[in-house]
Formats: structure tokens, sequence, C-alpha cells
């Protein structure tokens, strides 16, 4: 009995080690996205929520938590004059919504409902370290999953981003709900193929083997449609599973294994997501498509199934599974094409979200990872784990072509698809975070175990009994070459560290591994050197950088500024703008859906705020009014228009158009984000600014920005840089003439050759008309000193600027950074 009590104690103390290890890391997880950006989230008076998304999900839940468990799925505070549907998925809002409901004891303040919501962020992106570190459990070892959770609690780029204090989007409850999915279908598995589970277990009712399996498989199921209602196009994570599935059912009918062990885990999963998704479908935008998905998968599995036992009962060769496969998979997108060819459409147009174009390329998220700075953005996101994830990934491949264990054939899928999807869209480097924290975390510890961190393998050991007093290094370098050397470098440096370290001293008379001559190091003394300098090379290598990289990121702010913050206040101010519908609480009312294909029934006194995409939010949430457009893209190509067109009277009937009564511009669109104007609204932005290449003086080629007449003329322009007023160009007329050409490096590129100035506008139109040749241009170097004349804008009144506080190249006086202009018409 004493010996079992020792043996339990035993395991529970090496359990409750890696608990507080776990605990250690979920804390420091924790403290690095709270303590760094604390300062810029809670700015005095008002919270700044990051970016644009989280000001909407924090307008939904101020209306949730008046209601609750009531959620507008319709809001006509934004996209004016039509109103639109609340198009995030519901779950994030509504669980957001309990805790600050639950915590405010029915009635939470506004402080209540915003710093809870500031918080819930950073606690989700902590508690993805948890799946994580039983993901590499479960796939390796204990210490693979604490390293992997180390790597995820402190990786930069995208997952940190998306789990700062303040950054309150569902993002980062995709991850952490996809990576509780993906956990417990790896038990599943694992557990199904440990016990041969088969079909013959659920004719004789063998629950005794079908249960943990099942139990594994209907948790997967509620993960996954917990995450199906977290975010509306969570179908990616579901085409991963499938995916996986019919890999899996491939391999192991063709290697002569039972695939019924998938069937009885991948239907349960799939149903249960289903169950879960039903009652949410009137708040998801696809929600047919899931609904049509999940079904879809059920019916698959179930097929694959049938035609695997169906094959080796008859005793086919098991090569046919796949050409059976194959025109099984033509046949049916056949006749789903028959039957409903828009629904297959629609599910192959998903797949765009590996290949984005267009207008949709100037999101900044939505941009290729390769995309403006190549490799480095994605070493931004990921230092050098990428390279350490790379390398395991295809070790790990390597040996499923050998073994062809199930549950790291999923690992494999996984990470192979999430890296696809990062390269196409930049975004989706937070669910690629936890595919490198567990393949980095595996290549660490085997290059851990490889410089003798465990004990020697049993080759090792026959090797020592032939050979007394052999070298360790010479198992090593016959064994691993690449990775010795390293070993043998950062392990005799770190064998000169001070004896106190107890890492060379040699160990007392007859302790194992002892060598007998004297004043030499003992075995097991020279591998925890080499161990110790190993740990420190991967310290330096896989961690170091991380935090480096991941301070400077939880440092930054991402939300609106102060000038745009106090000018929206301003706006919210009766005094200042009416409010839209004469009741200012009716901004947290419940409101009705207009039936479909209708605008909304809105009253006379609404109107809306002309604005460019990036700050509809921003309007709904902090002004309380409605914009014209919102980070949903809606109302961008009709508002890009107004901002681009080349006179007052096609601005004028754009805002009639709209019904906008205020048009609010900032900075930005007239500089940084002005090239994406033009392309939302469907032209080139090379019609009205241009790179060009100069000469210096010592012969080096510049890259100078031109700005053309188009863009002075552009509404804008006017407005932000001119306040529309009259300008009369004087000293700033510039003519040059260019050279197209071409290098290996730079590509096309066009090289000014001559540049003539001009006192006035006139002058410098008549030089450019007496020119032959073709390759002239009217140009401005300043986008606030214009080359060409402009007339007053008579129907606009500019009623709002925040403090001066912008420096431009040539204006002595600051300019304000956001000015609101009312519209009179």
């Amino acid at each position: 009995m004493s010996a079992l009590h020792t043996k339990i104690r035993a395991r529970l103390s090496t359990k409750s080690k890696y608990g507080i290890a776990l605990l250690i890391i979920f804390g420091i997880a924790l403290a690095l996205r709270v303590w760094l950006p604390y300062e810029n989230v809670f700015m005095g008076d008002w919270v700044n929520f990051g970016g644009n998304d989280p000001w909407y999900h924090m307008r939904l839940v101020e209306n949730l938590v008046q209601h609750f468990p009531h959620l507008i799925a319709f809001d006509p505070f934004t996209l004016f004059p039509y109103g639109q549907d609340a198009p995030f998925a519901p779950f994030f809002d509504l669980l957001l919504g309990f805790f600050i409901w639950v915590i405010g004891l029915g009635s939470p303040t506004q402080h209540t409902i915003e710093t809870v919501g500031a918080y819930f962020p950073a606690i989700l992106g902590a508690l993805v370290t948890i799946p994580v570190y039983f993901i590499g459990r479960e796939l390796f070892n204990r210490n693979v999953g604490l390293l992997s959770a180390a790597l995820i609690a402190i990786l930069p780029g995208q997952f940190l981003l998306r789990s700062l204090l303040g950054f309150t989007d569902h993002h980062i409850a995709e991850v952490l709900f996809s990576a509780t999915a993906a956990l417990f279908l790896i038990l599943a598995i694992k557990r199904a193929k440990e016990k041969e589970t088969s079909f013959s277990h659920i004719r004789s009712r063998d629950w005794g083997n079908l249960r943990k399996p099942l139990i594994y498989a209907l948790l997967a199921g509620l993960a996954l449609g917990i995450y199906l209602i977290s975010w509306s196009g969570g179908l990616l994570f579901v085409f991963i599973i499938f995916v996986y599935m019919v890999i899996q059912y491939i391999i192991d009918h063709l290697r002569g294994k039972s695939t019924d062990y998938l069937c009885i885990i991948g239907v349960p999963m799939f149903l249960i997501a289903l169950i879960i998704v039903i009652p949410f479908l009137n708040f998801l935008t696809l929600g047919g498509l899931i609904i049509a998905s999940l079904t879809i998968g059920m019916l698959t599995l179930s097929v694959l199934s049938g035609i695997s036992r169906l094959m080796d009962y008859g005793k086919l060769r098991r090569a046919y599974y796949i050409l059976v496969l194959a025109g099984l998979a033509l046949a049916a997108l056949g006749i789903f094409y028959a039957v409903d060819p828009s629904l297959l459409s629609s599910m192959l147009g998903k797949f765009s979200i590996f290949t984005p174009s267009g207008a949709a390329v100037t999101i900044g998220e939505v941009q290729p990872a390769l995309s403006i700075t190549g490799f480095f953005r994605i070493l931004y996101f990921f230092t050098v784990d990428i390279f350490l994830a790379l390398i395991a990934l295809g070790l790990i491949i390597r040996a499923q072509v050998k073994d062809g264990n199930a549950e790291k054939t999923f690992l494999v899928v996984w990470s192979i698809l999430m890296l696809v999807a990062m390269l196409g869209q930049n975004r989706f480097a937070y669910y690629f975070a936890v595919n490198v924290a567990l393949l980095a975390g595996y290549l660490c510890w085997r290059i851990l175990v490889w410089s003798y961190l465990r004990e020697a393998p049993p080759e090792r050991e026959e090797a020592e009994k032939k050979e007394p007093g052999r070298p360790i290094r010479g198992y090593l370098s016959a064994r691993y070459p690449w990775a010795v050397n390293v070993a043998i470098i950062t392990g005799y440096l770190s064998s000169k560290i001070p004896e106190w370290l107890y890492f060379r001293r040699a160990l007392p008379e007859g302790e194992k591994g002892e060598r007998k001559e004297p004043g030499r190091p003992s075995i097991i003394g020279a591998r925890r050197a080499r161990v110790a300098g190993v740990a420190m090379m991967v310290f330096l290598i896989a961690i170091l950088p991380n935090i480096v990289v991941a301070v400077d990121v939880a440092s930054d702010t991402f939300g609106p500024n102060e000038a745009w913050h106090s000018s929206l206040v301003w706006m919210r101010d009766t005094d200042n703008t009416p409010d839209p519908f004469g009741d200012p609480d009716f901004y947290y009312e419940l409101y009705d859906r207009p039936p479909a294909g209708e605008r909304y029934d809105y009253p006379e006194s609404a109107y809306g705020v002309m604005n460019f995409w990036d700050y509809g939010h921003w309007i709904t949430r902090i002004a309380h009014r409605i914009p014209s457009a919102n980070p949903f893209q809606a109302g961008a190509v009709e508002t890009a228009r107004f901002f681009t067109v080349q006179d007052e009277s096609s601005a004028n009937e754009v805002l009639d158009e709209l019904d906008s009564k205020y048009v609010i511009i900032d900075y930005e669109m007239a500089t940084g984000k002005f090239p994406a104007i033009p392309i939302w609204a469907g032209e080139s932005q090379w019609l009205f600014f241009e790179t060009y290449r100069q000469r210096t003086a010592e012969g080096e080629l510049e890259r100078i920005m031109l700005y053309y007449p188009e863009y002075y003329r552009s509404m804008c322009s006017r407005l932000y840089n001119f306040e529309g007023e009259a300008v009369v160009p004087h000293n700033s007329t510039l003519v040059i003439s260019y050279e197209e050409k071409s290098t290996f490096l730079i590509g096309k590129y066009k090289e000014i050759t001559s540049t003539e100035s001009f006192a006035t506008y006139e002058e410098a139109l008549e030089y450019l008309e007496s020119q032959t040749a073709p390759n002239y241009r009217i140009v401005g170097e300043d986008p606030f000193i214009s080359p060409v004349p402009l007339e007053e804008l008579e129907h606009y009144q500019l009623v709002h600027q925040s403090d001066p506080e912008i420096l431009t190249r040539k204006k002595v006086e600051p300019i304000s950074y956001v000015k609101i202009f009312e519209y009179l018409p």
C-alpha cells in the first residue's frame, strides 16, 4: 500500500509541477496583454478600444446589456440611408454581455461595460495557452506542451495584437474555440485508435470502448459549434477538418486499417455543431451555407466508411479507393450543381479567402502575407519561430510517411492549410500562431533531447558497454552531425561557467556515470553542460526575439487618437449636431428588421455622415451618428466616389443621393490612406499621384512622390488640404519630363529628365501644350500646395476642427488632424 501511495504522490507531484508551470505561463501571457498597453487603453475619462471592429462589438454589447439576452440583428445606426444587418456572429457578444450583466448585477454602469469589455480579449488570449499545452502534450509530451504554451504566450504579430487589452474583437475567440475543437478532436482520434473502435462496438453496445472517443467527439462538436457562432466565416475550420478526414480515410484504407473510427467520431462531431448553429441562424450571414456544409460533411463521412467496408468485403485492390472517391466527388458536384447551382457557387466562392483581389487588397489585414514587405511581415508575426516551425513540419511529414499516426496527420493538414490561408490573407496569422507554437515547441524539445537532456537512448547505452569511456559526441556526431556541432560549441562555452552552477563538478564516488580518471568530468556533468548551452541557444533563438517584438506590439496604439475622439464627442453634442432620431435614448433600443429588399424607415430628422469606411464604427459608437460607410466595407464605393470626384456639383449629387448632412475627414485620408480611395471608386490610383525616380548630385536614384492635378481637384484634397477655399497657385506649378525605364532590381519605373517651374498655372499649361513629346506632366511636390487653380466650394462650411497638431513640409503653422464640414444644399 505504501508503494502505491508513493507512486500516486509522485504522479500528483509531477502533475502539480506542470500545472504550476502552465499557470505561470498563463500569468505571463495575461500580464503581457494587460500591463504594456494599459495606458494606451484607459485614457482618463474614456476607454480607447483598438482598431475599428472592437468599437462596433462594444456598440452591440452596450445595447445587449440593456435588454439581456436580446441582441439586435439589425442596426439603423450604420450605413445611412439603408441600415444594415449586424454581420457579426453572436456568441462573442453574448458571452461578453453575459459577464458584464452578471458583474453589473443586471444593471451595469458604463464604466463596468467598458472595463470588462477591455479586459475580455486579453483573458481569452491568455486562455489559449491551455488548449495549446494539452495539444502539445497529446501529440508529443508534457514538455512540448509547456514549450508550445510558452511560445504562444509571447508570439507577436497578429495573434498578440488581437488579444491585447482593448482589442475587443471576436478573432481571439475564434482562435480559442478552434484550438479547443482541435484538442478534443485529437483526443477522440487518439482514444479511438488506442481502443481500435469500430462499428462492431456500436452493434454490441460496448460503451466501455466507445465512451471516451464519443465523449471527446461530442466535446469537439460543442467547441466547433461555438466556434461557428463566434465567426461567420467559421467554415474555414470545418473545411480543414473535412480535408483531414478525407486524407485520413485514404491513408487508413491504403494501409489496410479500419476507417470506422473516423465516421464514429466525425458524424457526432458535425451533428452536435449543427444542433448548436441552428438556433442562431437569424444572426449568421452564412447560416444556410454552414448548415449545408455540416450536413455534407456527415453524409460524406458515412459514404467514405461504407465504400471502404464494401471494398474490403469484395477484396478489391486498395488503390481503387482513390479512383472511386474521385468519381463520386465529380458526380456529387454535378448533382449539386443541377439541384442548387447558386449554393454550390457560393460554397466555391468562399475559397477566395486564399486569393483576395480588387479593392479588397487595400484592406491591411486582407493583403497577402508576402505582399509589400515580403517575408519581413511574416518575420514580424513569428520571428525566427517560423523557420523552426517549417523545419519541424518537414520532420513530422517525413515521420508520417512511415508511421501514419492519425492525430499527427491532423496537425500536418491543419498546419499546411492554415499556412496557405495566411499566405492568402495575412490576418490568418493569428490562427497560424497556434501551429507555429506547437511545431516550434516540438523542434525546440527535440534539440534539447538531442543534446542529452534526457537519459541516453538504448543504442547509446549499448555503445557505452562496448566502448567504456567513449566520448558522448561520438554517438551524437554519427547520428546528428548538423546539430552536434552547435551543441558542442555552446556546451563548451557553458562549461566555463563557475563550479557553483554544478554543471562541471565531479560526482560523488559511486554515483552513476562517474569516470574513474581523477580530475576528469563525469558523463552526466558533461551532458548537463551541453544541455545548458543548447538550452541557452534555444532561448536566444526561439524565445528572446519574440519577447522583444511582442513588447513593441503591445506598447503601440491602435485605436482613434485624441483628435478623433474629441471631434466625435463634439459631434455627439446636440448643441452642435442634431440627434438623427430626435431622442438620444433611441441608440439603446431594439430595432425591427425591415422587410427583405427594403430600406429602414428613418424619420425625417435622420441624416448621414459622409466618411471613409475605416471610421464608420467610431462614428456610430462615439458620436451616436449614422455613417454613410463602415468597416464592413458597406457603402465604401459610394463614399469613395464622393472623395475622388473632380467638381462640386458631382459631389453634391452623391451627398443628395445618400442624404448626408456632414462630411468628416482626417489627415490620413489626404495622405497615407488616399491611395485606397480611388481603388474603391473603381479608378486607378496613378490617375492622382505617382512615384518617380530622380538622379541626385551623386548620381544615385531616389524615389519622389509627385501629385497630379486630379489629386488637388478631388473633394478629399479640396476639403481637407484647402478647407474649401479658392486657390491661386504662385510659383508652385511644375512641369516635368520623364523617361520610362526598367532594371532587374527596380523593375519598371519613370525617371525624371527635366523640371521646369512656372510662376502661374497658365504659363505652365502654355509650356506643356507647346511640347511635342508625350512624356510631360504638370505636377505638385506637396499635397498641401496646389499647382493648379481651385474654385471656392459654395456648399460646404467648416464647423469643427481638432486642435492643430500636424506640421506639413512647407507650412509653418500646424493643421488640424480631423475636420468636420456641414453640407449646405
